[in-house]
């Protein structure tokens, strides 16, 4: 190949590389001129929407701080620029604010009329905490640059308002009612069911909240219509017409003549006479007729206390709740929760009471049927006698009973004896009888047409023992002492006169010796009986003063009614009357 052909290739290759060179710029050159013209045109469309913002007075979301504290130094608002109904252009920004703080004082005048169910509750919007945005609106006129309006937003403290709705809506609401019963003079009176209205607090609060925010200058006054909720009674006027069958009855008996003791028992009845228990409600004695005060209508008479027999206010309730737990059982509700006294009591078998103290000892029972039950409490001529009425559902064919068996009889123990120094050695005065104790279990025992078809345990129940206490005087008698040192005397004397009397007789005959002999052995012999006698009646009269105080103090205890315990332990000391 020549020299020439080589040269020309090798200019076509130079050519060929120039030419691709050209094609790369032009290319980037026309890449540029696409992405200038974008960029134009998204400014050109920023630019025109930014324009059309602020002549509706509308300033967007741009940090305008230092266009604001430019302009505020330049002095003045453009003219026919408002801030709600308020002219603000000219101003500058002392006298808009001056202005802005008028209105905002007006609107926290406003009145909002609130209706609850067609009852009208009135108020101010600055008692519901009013607030707005002031100093932004203020801003935002200083930004227009053509006349304009700028709309404040208003709101309330929801908190606030909720309270304010809970405290001052309760008169114009009503809780539901459940039918009820009243039993006077034999008769059953019905109390009718009403229909429960209340405020929905939290609706009514976001109704107000959409109001204020709706925008309130040109109201004169705010209202806004409460939420109202109906609430139905859940037991009307049919369900406590089928409470007319007696569901048990169970009546104790009492002393009237302690006259302290029957007021308690009155009282604390009383306060149970009447309730109606709905279906799953339940009913504590104690929460009943607590507080055992005199204020509360309770006296002092006896009771349990630490195995002893002492005053309390309030002594003799433990019968009515023993009456009314015997009642329950008969009707077969549910008994949540019963305990027994700590020593056994007289007006009922052991296991069949049922015991209230303190706080630790109470009864509770539950409406276990499926409609109402009313309870009533009569008090009159030592008895007292609690109904249950209710809707007898039970078998007329099916009969219940409850017997009480004594599992162990446990003895009281020795005496306990108080010595007192301050009575005479014969003084003996029983200040609390023995107490047996005993185990004891209640069942219940189901007839069916008379024939027995269940016998199962109900509690069990453990009395505690406690022994007589005895108080005796240990005071030396003295007028005895000073009698018994005179027969000593005595004594000593007619020793030395019969030694004498031997001396002298020396001369008699034996027989004569003998015979005085006899007569003094006969003398002394009648003086040691006499003595005896009279130590005998002496006893004799001390042993009738004692057998006289162990029987009042077995009629006292007779009359003394306590509460006791379902422990196996004695009571603390610390704790309640029963």
């Amino acid at each position: 190949m020549s020299y020439n052909s080589y040269r020309e290739r090798g200019m076509e290759r130079v050519m060929q590389r120039k030419r691709k060179i050209r094609h790369n710029v032009a290319m980037v050159i026309a890449a540029l001129v696409v992405i200038c013209i974008c960029v134009l045109g998204v400014i050109g469309i920023k630019n025109t929407f930014f324009s059309k913002n602020k002549q509706d007075g509308n300033i967007g979301n741009i940090d305008n701080a230092a266009v604001v504290d430019e302009r505020k130094d330049e002095g003045r608002i453009e003219k026919d620029v408002y801030i709600e109904n308020v002219a603000v252009g000219g101003m500058d920004y002392d006298e808009a604010k001056k202005s802005i703080d008028a209105f905002v004082s007006e609107m926290s005048d406003k009145v909002i009329n609130i209706d609850i169910d067609g009852n009208i509750l009135s108020t101010n919007l600055k008692e519901l905490g009013l607030s707005c945005e002031s100093e932004k609106a203020i801003d935002d006129a200083f930004l227009m640059e053509d006349a304009g309006k700028v709309t404040m937003t208003f709101s309330i403290d929801e908190d606030v308002v909720c309270d304010y709705l809970k405290e001052n809506s309760k008169d114009f609401t009503k809780t539901a009612r459940n039918a009820s019963l009243k039993r006077e003079n034999g008769q059953f009176t019905i109390i009718k069911a009403r229909k429960g209205k209340s405020v929905d607090v939290e609706a009514t609060c976001s109704n107000i909240s959409a109001v204020i925010n709706s925008g309130i200058a040109g109201q004169a006054q705010i209202n806004v219509s409460a939420v109202i909720v109906t609430e139905e009674p859940e037991y009307k006027t049919a369900d406590v017409k089928k409470c007319t069958d007696v569901l048990g009855k169970y009546s104790t008996q009492y002393n009237a003549s302690q006259t302290d003791r029957t007021a308690n028992v009155k009282n604390a009845a009383a306060f149970i006479d009447g309730k109606v228990l709905y279906p799953g409600d339940e009913l504590s004695v104690a929460d009943t007729i607590y507080p055992l005060t005199e204020d509360n209508g309770y006296k002092l008479a006896p009771s349990y206390v630490s195995g002893q027999v002492v005053d309390s206010l309030g002594g003799g309730v433990c019968q009515v709740s023993t009456t009314l737990y015997n009642a329950v059982l008969l009707a077969e509700l549910q008994v949540v929760e019963r305990f027994p006294h700590s020593m056994v009591v007289n007006y009922v078998k052991p296991s069949m009471d049922a015991a209230i103290a303190g706080d630790y000892k109470d009864l509770k029972f539950k409406n276990n049927t499926k409609a109402p039950i009313y309870i009533q409490a009569y008090v009159d001529g030592g008895i007292i006698t609690f109904t249950i009425y209710g809707d007898e559902t039970r078998s007329p064919s099916r009969t219940i009973k409850y017997e009480s068996e004594i599992v162990q009889e446990i003895k009281p123990g020795a005496d306990v004896v108080t010595k007192d120094n301050t009575k005479p050695e014969s003084y003996t005065s029983v200040t609390q009888q023995a107490h047996v104790g005993y185990i004891a279990n209640l069942y219940k025992v189901v007839y069916e047409n008379g024939a027995e078809v269940s016998r199962d345990k109900v509690n069990y129940s453990r009395y505690n023992a406690e022994p007589r206490h005895i108080i005796v005087g240990t005071k030396k008698d003295d007028k005895k002492d000073k009698k018994s040192d005179k027969d000593d005397e005595s004594k000593s004397d007619k020793k030395k006169d019969s030694k004498t009397d031997k001396t002298n007789k020396n001369n008699s005959t034996k027989t004569d010796k003998n015979n005085n002999k006899s007569s003094d052995k006969t003398d002394n012999s009648s003086s040691s009986v006499e003595s005896s006698d009279s130590s005998s009646n002496a006893d004799n009269q001390d042993n009738k003063a004692q057998d006289s105080s162990q029987t009042s103090g077995d009629n006292s205890e007779s009359k003394q009614e306590t509460p006791v315990t379902d422990n196996t332990q004695s009571e603390a000391a610390d704790k309640p009357a029963e």
